[in-house]
């Protein structure tokens, strides 16, 4: 009890400061989303709005002067030769909208299709305009949204809805992906991407009815593969790389963006220069581009997307490649050797089958794993006793799993290093417990991988060391489930080893 009182106190330090960890970096994501968000929209105004004008060129002259006198730097005005292509300009996502200053009052042609901020900016600007010229304006809405979608707000929340499940994907599937072949690791995200893509079209269809089924469907698929890739790439390398991808795609994205109402020209400068480069603001874009003006002023957003995408998917294609690890080296611990003249021997013992015999002149390499189980005790204690009378080395290794597999998120890795190293510890002691008692000398290796992995790495550099010698793994019986007479790492051995194998029961 003292011994375990001695440890608990040595941990709550850890627990404290995971703990304390886990406050300061929600406070910290709290900070930063809202500073980001607020600084973004608590006060709108847009910055070079592109709008179209039509008149003469001293009618327009005075219409801009009079326009960057009241709000500088607003707008971008281009002129058109008339209100027809002027029309066709905003069809096709050349211009927010235009002033034809033409006749006797002035027309103002917007569109709440794409998007109800800058129609309510170039409505509020023109205005004024037209009150300080005593002249009437008239607004006409020359592409409308749809009866279904009456404030044109859904191509950017079927794209959030897709945000949210996507980045989850990818931070969860180093966990749920971690026992799969390779390959998965890449199929996985693509497969979830087709099928987010097909699902959002349809319910997007259904409820708003947007139609442009395979379009929106490829789309959205092309978006959650751009969202979801990184992430699961940056979740491979270390999983607390995670809070990058939030970084980028919520807590910079949704600012950047522009949100429903399409104010992406309305943030201050640092994130307006982010909106044509992040996920979310351009698939919403695209979808409303698609829906509502012909597809036209897509090709660079899908080219964007297709960038997030590729390097997600190559990325984890080069880190999830196979390759074979170079095996660290064995290191003893300082175990105690016995003089060959001291051992006591058993000239009666017969020889067994696999087991270079000394009297032949061949020593025997044994490979043993150990997590001090009782299966795994028995084991050691057998290739132990058997090097009291045959020449030959005993190397034990503990498999111990990478942090990865339990500790997703980051915040308990303090505290989960200390727990692991106080078992490798245990593990060691045992090991230099039965090694004496047998008086054999003995080396001692911790790995950080499957137990099968851990084994046969460590034999393959015995093998390595002593071409000459072809190293023995000894290996106990299942201790998870009583009547299997081995488990699944001898199984897995037998199936995977070049080494001769011996299970102890």
């Amino acid at each position: 009890m003292a011994a375990r009182h001695a440890g608990g106190s040595r941990r709550y330090p850890a627990k404290y400061r995971a703990l304390a960890g886990f406050i300061v970096a929600s406070a910290a994501f709290v900070a930063i989303f809202v500073a980001i968000t607020v600084s973004a929209f608590h006060k709108p105004a847009p910055h070079d709005l592109p709008v179209g004008i039509v008149g003469s060129a001293a009618v327009t002259s005075q219409v801009e002067r009079a326009v960057d006198g009241a709000v500088p730097g607003a707008f971008s005005f281009r002129s058109y030769p008339s209100e027809a292509s002027a029309t066709t300009g905003i069809a096709q996502r050349e211009v927010d909208g235009a002033l034809v200053a033409s006749g006797a009052n002035l027309r103002l042609l917007v569109t709440q299709a794409g998007g109800t901020g800058p129609e309510q900016a170039l409505n509020g600007a023109f205005t004024a305009v037209a009150a300080r010229s005593g002249r009437q304006l008239i607004v006409s809405d020359v592409v409308p949204p749809l009866a279904t979608d009456s404030q044109a707000l859904s191509s950017w929340f079927v794209v959030l809805s897709v945000l949210i499940p996507s980045l989850a994907a990818g931070s969860a599937s180093v966990l749920a992906l971690r026992r799969v072949p390779r390959a998965w690791s890449v199929a996985a995200p693509v497969a979830m991407a087709v099928v987010s893509g097909l699902i959002a079209a349809a319910i997007a269809d259904g409820i708003a009815g947007l139609g442009n089924y395979a379009a929106i469907a490829g789309l959205v698929g092309l978006f959650s593969l751009a969202v979801s890739a990184p992430t699961a790439l940056l979740a491979r390398i270390r999983p607390p790389l995670v809070a990058l991808a939030v970084l980028a795609f919520i807590v910079f994205g949704i600012p950047a963006s522009g949100g429903p109402a399409n104010l992406a020209s309305f943030t201050p400068g640092f994130i307006r220069a982010l909106s044509p480069v992040l996920p979310l603001g351009v698939a919403a874009s695209t979808i409303r581009n698609i829906v509502y003006f012909g597809g036209h002023d897509t090709t660079s957003y899908m080219w964007t997307l297709a960038a997030w995408a590729l390097a997600g998917v190559v990325g984890l294609i080069l880190i999830t490649a196979p390759r074979r690890p170079s095996p660290a080296p064995a290191e003893p611990l300082a175990p105690p050797v016995v003089p060959a003249e001291t051992r006591s021997a058993r000239p009666g013992r017969a020889p067994v089958p696999g087991i270079p015999d000394s009297r032949a002149g061949e020593p025997a390499t044994l490979v043993v794993g150990f997590d001090n189980s009782e299966p795994a005790r028995r084991a050691l204690i057998w290739a132990a006793d058997l090097l009291r009378s045959r020449q030959g080395t005993l190397h034990v290794v503990y498999a111990d799993h990478p942090l990865i597999d339990s500790d997703l998120a980051g915040f308990g890795r303090t505290e989960m290093d200390e727990d692991r190293d106080e078992k490798a510890a245990r593990v060691a002691e045992a090991a230099k417990e039965i090694a004496a008692a047998a008086g054999t000398p003995y080396t001692f290796e911790r790995r950080q991988e499957a137990p099968e992995d851990a084994i046969l790495g460590a034999a393959g550099t015995y093998a390595a060391a002593e071409p000459a010698n072809t190293p023995i793994i000894v290996s106990g019986r299942s201790h998870h489930v009583p009547h299997r007479v081995i488990g699944s790492v001898p199984v897995g051995l037998m199936r995977q080893s070049p080494y001769p194998i011996v299970t102890i029961p």
